[in-house]
């Protein structure tokens, strides 16, 4: 907050488009913002730093933007932000003296807390400095829970422990593992589908809920376990998967979930508050995709952080 305060940030004006610039979790982080304020009527748009050095000269897709990156040492949103209108780059880093900081006009630093390889504190952070921003730019109401996150974070910790260990061992033993969401629960859902791939080293897809059903849906079976965040269309597939032996994990706000199932033993159900909208509600969905995939990794045996493929040039000195 004191960063804010003394940041040189203005207002971004009704009409304007915010642009979300990242790669990986980052650009998964972005998913939350787009919703949030598609929620409240502004302009926003998720980029993938890459797009935007494939862009012609000079094309600028938003009026503002976030440029973020965990370590403020990804290449490709340094290279895009230098691309970007000079004056309207805010970056999201976890560390404030870092390379993307000399290419942007302000930067937000997360305080340089140690984190997972495969940055899961980073993770949460970036969403909470999201929602810190937007208010301070007016894009989005005061939100008191804000100020709960932290407690709500604890909580979360231990009351999604043992759904969160139920579904560590579902996906442990599975073949793949698909994932869906909408909204700001968007971002969880291509969050957790990233860490399977990148911590478990496992098949893993990410859809929009409706999306799934055009198509993705039907390579579902026994072997595979469904991860669902939401408390609509998703509660729509739990009795059509079911009943064909899948195996699902559903993160929902809405009450009674199992009885739409079509056997219930084949349903782990991840109650919410239904007070948690928005970003703080993403913030709680990635703790607990957060504990599944720890879960997960202990039932295989797997060392997270462990990386098979090193030196892609992802990370630059």
């Amino acid at each position: 907050m004191a960063q804010l305060a003394s940041a040189p940030l203005a207002a971004l004006g009704a009409t304007e488009t915010l642009g979300i610039v990242g790669m990986g979790a980052s650009h998964n982080s972005g998913h939350a913002v787009v919703a949030a304020l598609a929620a409240a009527g502004r302009r926003a748009v998720n980029l993938t730093a890459t797009d935007l050095l494939n862009a012609a000269s000079g094309y600028q897709p938003a009026d503002r933007y976030l440029v973020v990156s965990e370590s403020g040492r990804s290449p490709e949103p340094i290279a895009a932000a230098e691309q970007l209108t000079a004056g309207a780059r805010i970056a999201v880093t976890n560390v404030a003296a870092s390379p993307l900081s000399r290419v942007v006009d302000a930067t937000l630093g997360l305080g340089e807390v140690p984190d997972s390889a495969i940055y899961t504190v980073g993770y949460t952070g970036t969403l909470l400095a999201y929602a810190l921003v937007l208010e301070h730019l007016g894009a989005l109401p005061s939100d008191e829970s804000l100020a709960a996150i932290p407690r709500s974070v604890e909580s979360a910790l231990t009351g999604f422990a043992k759904p969160a260990t139920r579904a560590g061992e579902w996906i442990a033993a599975a073949a793949a593992v698909d994932v869906i969401g909408r909204g700001t629960s968007f971002a969880s859902a291509t969050e957790l589908a990233l860490m399977l791939r990148e911590g478990l080293r496992m098949p893993s897809g990410c859809y929009e809920s409706f999306e799934y059903t055009h198509g993705p849906i039907e390579a579902a079976s026994p072997q595979t376990v469904v991860v669902m965040f939401g408390d609509g269309r998703e509660l729509e597939l739990l009795a059509p998967l079911t009943s064909r032996g899948v195996r699902v994990v559903l993160v929902t706000s809405v009450p009674s979930a199992e009885s739409r199932a079509a056997d219930p033993d084949l349903l782990t159900v991840v109650e919410l508050e239904p007070t948690l909208v928005g970003i703080p509600r993403a913030i709680i969905e990635a703790v607990f995709a957060q504990l599944a995939l720890s879960a997960a990794a202990q039932r295989r045996g797997i060392r997270l952080g462990d990386f098979t493929y090193n030196d892609l040039g992802t990370k630059i000195a």
